[in-house]
């Protein structure tokens, strides 16, 4: 970009320490016959300011060309021929000077696409550029342009191929980016710079594509001098969304957007009203056609008498009968913006700024976004077996209710009613029994191995005698243990361990009265470990001798989700799960997990 080099950028250079240049020779046998260096500093001066052209007058060497070993890096004629490049990338940038005891000044220069770089004479002062090289503006302003036509529609806008400044109308125009992307042409994305201007300056972003549909403003022009075409700054128009991606791009890669669109006339027996953010965007138009006879020029509703404390004061109203299919107009239109406005029966406030216009007309209402709603998760479990499911959705979880989260023990208790079969086989019993292990855990999370063994064998000891006489007290028994392990592990799947280190950043999340989808809960879901993937409480696997062979539980995978609206019930969210396949915890009986104090699942 171009800007005055001053003397001041130099300042001091010459009063610097003197500092040899790398592999000078300081032999007595060349002093008379080469210059040395008596000082080699960076430059600080404002980068923008150190761009520079060839005049090819001088070759570029390695070091001073009048120093011992100096070696041609590019010849006079290869610098003439880069001075009259046609691109962007052979410009220069002075970054370095050295002063000899010559009284010579040299410079160290480097192409921006950095295939060239080397020192060049410049001159016998350090307060401007000479000799060599000399300061070059990378850009320059565009030729005036012609005002031929004041009006701004994509109609009457051709960004194809233009040199010169914009008119007026261009100006004033909205644009987008036409193939919005990750190309690095200067075509898909925007540019700090335009593109080869400055030295190591490249795009905002690498990727515009997340900019496609916004549209934009130009903020500035300017034309690239070695390649004569139009660059222009651009400002997202969404104020929120489009601050990373402000910046300089090919005026050529924009299209123009339709700024005088056809406007559908309001009917005369109706009102349209405008609802707009805070900048002004329209969000959503609704047009609302009045009940019962009316006319142009009437109100949308009546302005009635209303007594408050005893005092009569006069208060705009949506008439009863448009209140209702007006409400479901503007509830139904703003439907997943994240705005809501709610006329209620027709007397409210908000009604009051609707019931005024009148018909034929358009009224602006500005509506300020709904606030943030963090949205619970309603997890169900669902047996990709089939084998414990119960309805549609599978078992429905719940919340463990011990205060160890990692066994649902308070679960643990079932009765067996008589005349049960398992597997087949009669379990024996000619009564019920109410088999009971909510003990097996106290309140702190401590096993209870006594408990479990009272209540294994008060299951086999029932009808023992009489089951031993007919020979078949062993598969009985066997039959029991497998039933009541069954049960447990229904119980278990039936509770999730409740995740740990839960933050607001693991909770689903969106603006009031915005819609989701399935598909958006599950995205969210799968960006979430913890959420992801839960885990049942364990349950015990229970042998014949009243002791506990091992402890499992089963591994829950989010799958699908239900549709919804931000502040409304609770998103179903179904975890599949298989009951042939739980886990074996290797460390036996889980230890107690820490509570949270924020839950995904409310």
């Amino acid at each position: 970009m171009k800007k005055s080099l001053k003397k001041t950028l130099f300042a001091g250079v010459a009063a610097l320490s003197f500092v040899a240049v790398a592999g000078v020779s300081s032999t007595n046998a060349s002093a008379k016959s080469y210059a040395k260096v008596t000082s080699n500093k960076a430059l600080t001066s404002d980068a923008t300011t150190r761009n520079v052209n060839f005049t090819g007058t001088n070759a570029l060497y390695t070091k001073a060309g009048t120093l011992k070993g100096a070696k041609t890096v590019a010849t006079k004629t290869t610098l003439a021929g880069l001075k009259n490049s046609k691109q962007g990338q052979k410009n220069f940038r002075a970054y370095r000077v050295a002063t000899t005891n010559r009284g010579s000044v040299y410079y160290k220069v480097v192409s921006f696409d950095k295939t060239y770089r080397g020192w060049i004479y410049g001159g016998k002062s350090v307060t401007a550029f000479a000799g060599g090289i000399a300061s070059f503006s990378t850009t320059t302003a565009p030729a005036a342009a012609a005002n031929t036509s004041s009006s701004a529609s994509s109609a009457s806008i051709n960004t194809q191929g233009q040199t010169t400044a914009l008119t007026d109308a261009q100006k004033n125009a909205t644009y987008k980016i036409t193939k919005a992307g990750t190309a690095n042409d200067g075509t898909a994305t925007t540019y700090s710079y335009p593109a080869w201007t400055e030295y190591k300056k490249g795009r905002t972003v690498t990727d515009a594509t997340p900019y496609a549909n916004d549209t934009f403003k130009v903020t500035d022009q300017t034309t690239r001098t070695r390649e004569g075409d139009l660059w222009v700054k651009i400002a997202d128009t969404n104020a929120t969304n489009g601050q990373k991606i402000n910046g300089w791009i090919k005026y050529s890669a924009l299209t123009a957007t339709d700024q005088t669109p056809a406007t559908t006339p309001v009917a005369d027996n109706a009102v349209r009203i405008n609802f707009t953010d805070a900048s002004g965007k329209t969000i959503k138009s609704v047009d609302y056609t009045k009940l019962g006879a009316s006319k142009k020029g009437d109100t949308l509703g009546t302005l009635k008498p209303v007594k408050v404390n005893g005092v009569t004061t006069y208060q705009w109203q949506v008439n009863s009968a448009d209140a209702t299919p007006l409400k479901t107009a503007i509830d139904n239109a703003l439907s997943g913006t994240g705005y809501s406005f709610d006329i209620g029966d027709g007397t409210t406030a908000n009604a009051a700024v609707i019931a005024q216009t009148k018909l034929g007309d358009t009224t602006n209402v500005t509506l300020t976004k709904g606030a943030t709603v963090y949205q619970t998760l309603s997890p169900f479990a669902y047996d990709s077996t089939g084998s414990f499911n119960t309805n549609s959705l599978g078992d429905s979880l719940s919340p463990i209710t011990s205060k160890n989260s990692q066994i649902a023990s308070s679960e643990f208790y079932f009765v067996i009613p008589a005349g049960t079969t398992f597997n087949g086989q009669t379990l024996g019993l000619t009564k019920k029994f109410h088999f009971d292990l909510s003990g097996v855990v106290d309140t702190d999370g401590n096993l209870s191995t006594s408990k479990v063994s009272t209540e294994v064998s008060a299951l086999l000891k029932k009808n023992k005698a009489a089951l031993k006489e007919n020979k078949t007290y062993a598969k009985v028994e066997a039959a029991r243990i497998a039933y009541v392990n069954d049960q447990l592990a229904r119980i278990s799947a039936k509770n999730y361990v409740v995740p740990a280190n839960v933050t607001a950043n693991d909770l689903f999340s969106g603006n009031q009265g915005a819609t989701y989808s399935g598909s958006d809960v599950i995205n969210f879901v799968n960006k979430h470990a913890n959420l992801k993937t839960l885990k049942s409480s364990a349950f015990p696997v229970l042998k014949a001798d009243g002791t506990i062979a091992s402890w499992k539980q089963f591994n829950l995978t989010a799958t699908s989700a239900t549709n919804g609206t931000f502040g409304q019930r609770k998103v179903q969210v179904i975890y599949n799960y298989s009951s042939n396949n739980p886990v074996t915890l290797t460390n036996g009986y889980p230890t107690k997990t820490p509570s949270n104090t924020i839950s995904p699942f409310g």
